[in-house]
C-alpha cells in the first residue's frame, strides 16, 4: 500500500473533521461513555477549534489516494491527544508508521518527553513502543472507583 505521511495543510481539514468525526461516532461507542462520545462528536465539527490545532500543535495524516487513512496530533509540551488509523485500514502497519513519524517531529521539535491517555485498546500499542503505562484511580464518592491510564516516554 502507497500512501504518504505528511504535515496536515488547511485543504485537509473537511476530510478530518469527516474521518474523526466518523471514528467518535463508530469506534468510539467501544471505548468512550455516550457523554464523551457526543463531547468529541461537537469537536469533530468545530471549524474554530481544528483551525486552531493547525496553528499550535503537530498534526500529521496518512493518505492514500487523496483520502486520509489515519492521523496523530502532537502538541509542543510532547502531549500526544491521538493517534489513529481508520477501521477499514487498521493491521497494516500505518500506526506504527504514524508513530515513527511522531517521534522524528517530537525531537526535532526539541520534545524530550511525549504523554498520553491511553485506554485498553490502545495500551499494547504505546507498550510496545517504550511507554510506562500508568494505572490512574480515582475514588467517587459513594461509586466505584474510575480507574485510566496514562503513558509517558522519555526520548
Amino acid at each position: 500500500m502507497n500512501y504518504l505521511i505528511s504535515r496536515a495543510t488547511d485543504t485537509d481539514l473537511p476530510l478530518m473533521q469527516r474521518l474523526f468525526y466518523q471514528t467518535v461516532t463508530m469506534y468510539g461507542s467501544k471505548i468512550f461513555t455516550k457523554a464523551e462520545v457526543k463531547i468529541y462528536s461537537r469537536l469533530a465539527l468545530d471549524k474554530n477549534h481544528w483551525i486552531q490545532k493547525f496553528k499550535d500543535d503537530f498534526i500529521y495524516n496518512a493518505k492514500l489516494n487523496g483520502e486520509i487513512i489515519g492521523s496523530f496530533t502532537l502538541n509542543k509540551n510532547g502531549d500526544i491527544e491521538y493517534i489513529f488509523v481508520h477501521q477499514n485500514y487498521q493491521g497494516r502497519g500505518i500506526a506504527k508508521k504514524l508513530y515513527q513519524k511522531l517521534e522524528e517531529v517530537a525531537k526535532d521539535a526539541g520534545v524530550e518527553m511525549l504523554s498520553t491517555q491511553i485506554n485498553l485498546n490502545t495500551k499494547a500499542f504505546f507498550e510496545k513502543n517504550g511507554f510506562r503505562v500508568v494505572k490512574n484511580i480515582e475514588k467517587v464518592a459513594g461509586g466505584d472507583d474510575v480507574v485510566s491510564y496514562s503513558g509517558i516516554k522519555h526520548l
